[in-house]
């Protein structure tokens, strides 16, 4: 394809970037894609793993899997779809963490060392996490992207409604609206 054919990546929305990666395996696209979520995939894991080499791993581990994950799915609202795959990798890299401070331990065998309260805050197998997790997985699709985008990545009102295309009274409305759901379902 000539340079002079090719379409301006930057002005393309996330769906069309993904479907010239999935029809010509355009690395362009792609690398266009990877640049737009970048910092926000590194923030992200940032602010669950609070480590920096740690959130490093999972958004590397998360771009290492993006090819096979858009060939393999069907995704409808990328940068949601993004924020569950890179807490997953996340959790995952948290789980990984714990297990090895909680083997060091065992091994020092030092009682008072196995009483430290961290591990049973972080570990994932935590219900409240886990009942957190999975309220907020069960909020309606854009009551859990507006509340992803407001209390895990710290985006600010105006920041969502751009992103996300709502009216800034609509992502009001969806927090709002999500902050009494998830309420509801943790009271259960």
């Amino acid at each position: 394809m000539s340079r002079f054919l090719r379409p301006k990546y930057n002005k393309l929305g996330d769906e069309n970037l993904i479907e010239l990666f999935k029809q010509r395996r355009d690395e362009a696209a792609l690398n266009c894609l990877i640049k737009r979520y970048m910092s926000k995939v590194y923030y992200f894991s940032l602010s669950i793993l609070k480590n920096q080499m740690d959130a490093e791993d999972a958004a590397m581990e998360v771009w290492a899997n993006l090819k096979n994950h858009l060939v393999r799915y069907q995704i409808d609202n990328f940068s949601a779809w993004l924020m569950k795959v890179t807490k997953t990798e996340s959790l995952k890299v948290l789980k990984s963490r714990m297990k090895n401070r909680f083997e060091e331990l065992s091994e020092k065998n030092d009682p008072a060392l196995m009483e430290f309260p961290l591990f049973e805050a972080l570990d994932d197998r935590n219900p409240e996490l886990e009942k957190l997790s999975k309220a907020v997985d069960e909020l309606k699709e854009e009551q859990n992207r507006c509340i992803v985008a407001f209390y895990f990545q710290g985006m600010s009102y105006e920041e969502i409604a751009e992103e996300e295309g709502f009216e800034l009274s609509k992502v009001k409305s969806h927090l709002q609206n999500g902050k009494r759901n998830l309420r509801l379902q943790l009271t259960k």
